[in-house]
């Protein structure tokens, strides 16, 4: 049987895998008067972040979040004003936990997990997110790469959380709606779990993911039955 001290750390990612993001989609789709605004917007946002991180520069999620609404504004032949970016972003700091996970969360570290968070949002939104969705008291540490300043799918970034958790990649494992995180994640040695929000799907041509289930709560008795 395995004791507590070989159970792996699980490392969640955010933004759509813990917290909704519907009210910010909703937001960017009116604002734009499009019904896939929000995908082109947040395909951009993710496209520029590995600009940077390919160039050797830096400017934080929530700076890119701004220019790239301004370009996704652009491109589908929108005039927007400040005041309506400032108003439509402002949705992400209120976000709330998909149904799932408090009751997920709380039966992982009942089972003796240690949990934390790796987020390419910046530390003050991060802040607010987990306060706003009441999940600060889940996580021992909550990592955003805006300390060492490299997105993900950087698997530099993934052996810096490894390192800040203090455990070997391969004791880890990270919790994500997105197949680009998890291939960075794969990439840099740790296990990987992929949980199948709407309209998610995993990288085809990657690796499959260690474990995969629905939600957080499916995905906590998968890898408590599996580290029982």
């Amino acid at each position: 049987m395995n004791s507590k001290k070989t159970k792996p750390v699980i490392l969640f990612d955010v933004n759509e895998t813990l917290l909704d993001m519907t009210p910010l989609k909703n937001n960017i789709n009116t604002l734009l008067e499009e019904p896939l605004a929000f995908k082109i917007w947040f395909g951009m946002v993710l496209h520029y972040s590995l600009v940077d991180n390919c160039t050797s520069q830096y400017h934080d999620f929530s700076a890119i979040a701004v220019a790239m609404l301004k370009m996704s504004a652009t491109s589908l032949n929108k005039t927007i004003t400040e005041d309506e970016i400032k108003n439509t972003l402002s949705a992400i700091k209120n976000l709330k936990a998909y149904p799932d996970v408090a009751k997920g969360l709380k039966l992982l570290k009942d089972n003796g997990f240690r949990l934390a968070t790796l987020t390419n949002s910046p530390e003050n939104v991060l802040k607010e997110q987990l306060m706003n969705s009441n999940l600060t008291d889940s996580f021992e540490l909550t990592l955003s790469i805006d300390t060492i300043k490299k997105y993900k799918p950087d698997p530099k970034t993934y052996e810096w959380a490894a390192t800040k958790l203090g455990m070997e990649p391969q004791n880890i494992i990270m919790i994500a709606t997105h197949g680009w995180d998890l291939t960075g994640a794969m990439i840099a040695g740790l296990q990987t779990g992929f949980v199948a929000r709407e309209g998610q799907s995993l990288y085809s041509l990657s690796n499959n993911p260690t474990y995969e289930a629905k939600d957080i709560y499916e995905m906590a008795l998968v890898l408590i039955d599996k580290y029982k």
